[in-house]
């Protein structure tokens, strides 16, 4: 079932995993995706701002883009990595299940990770509780809006996301972002700021989540904004020893080349935290193309034709 040896390791089969590997696999390289069948958005019931598909179920979107790699020969291992390691001409992936895997290249298309407050209840991550002010705010337009977070981030999350609100308050837990300018422009459009912190939560039945605060509040929160909980997925980068921005970010040019040449990366980029699909699927793009120039020119390739 498996190569002995891939041209291309994509390890991911989020927006950015799969869209490279389908452009890898019509390039007639080899591919293989290693992913768990986890993604980021797979709690949302829709996604929003991707065109053609706007308003789509995130697994109906994710089955056709698994046919697409499938069609034009991608090969798609359900499994958790658990490691990466390159060496001088190659890259070796444990699987859990499926050790021993080797590539020419390796594609990090991890994405990020979200880190959820302890007190968050089950089942309303990606129903009623959100992080992002563009992907599913329109549709919570006239609901009472409450945002947490400890500074500035979760301000500019407020600010970006008022007018979707009935009634917006905010729970910042740095006293000095909540003076601050952002805190004073939230003010004059009617938004509550509050210097406080949420101790316990818990699910109402029509919906929205009861927070208590640890100053005694309880806010009743029909739509909820978490703010710093986006992180960068680490992990296999540092065990490849790649060069990391200071937020933990692989640093990569922009088709996605990091400081190993035969590691690239696409999905896992710094800056804004609002980094949606679209972004995601074009920094496959990106990686894909570079890697197959890459490939194309590859002295121990060109050996071969001798």
């Amino acid at each position: 079932m498996y190569d002995d040896l891939y041209d291309v390791i994509v390890i991911g089969a989020g927006p950015a995993g799969l869209t490279a590997a389908t452009m890898l696999s019509r390039s007639m390289r080899s591919t293989l995706v290693v992913s768990g069948p986890r993604r980021r958005n797979s709690p949302a019931s829709s996604v929003s701002n991707v065109p053609y598909a706007d308003g789509a179920a995130p697994a109906d979107i994710y089955r056709k883009m698994e046919e697409d790699a499938g069609r034009y020969g991608a090969t798609i291992l359900w499994d958790e990595v658990i490691s990466a390691r390159a060496y001088e001409d190659h890259v070796v992936v444990e699987g859990r299940g499926h050790p021993g895997l080797r590539g020419r290249r390796l594609l990090l298309a991890t994405g990020r990770v979200d880190v959820l407050p302890a007190w968050l209840p089950d089942g309303v991550w990606g129903r009623t509780a959100f992080d992002c002010p563009y992907c599913h705010t329109y549709e919570r337009s006239g609901s009472t809006f409450v945002c947490v977070g400890t500074g500035d981030e979760t301000l500019k999350m407020a600010a970006l996301s008022r007018q979707f609100a009935k009634r917006m308050t905010v729970l910042v837990g740095d006293p000095s972002a909540s003076r601050g300018r952002l805190a004073r422009l939230l003010t004059r459009h009617g938004v509550e700021i509050l210097s406080d912190e949420v101790v316990r939560a818990s699910a109402d039945p029509a919906g929205g989540v009861v927070l208590e605060t640890a100053h005694g509040r309880t806010l009743d929160a029909e739509t909820l904004l978490l703010g710093d909980v986006v992180r960068p997925y680490r992990k296999l980068a540092e065990e490849l020893d790649l060069d990391l921005s200071a937020e933990g970010f692989p640093e990569t040019s922009l088709y996605g080349m990091t400081s190993n040449p035969l590691v690239y990366s696409a999905g896992n980029v710094e800056g804004s935290s609002y980094f949606m699909w679209t972004g995601a699927a074009s920094s496959g793009i990106n990686a894909a193309r570079a890697i197959c120039e890459d490939l194309a020119f590859a002295s121990e390739l060109l050996d071969d034709w001798d």
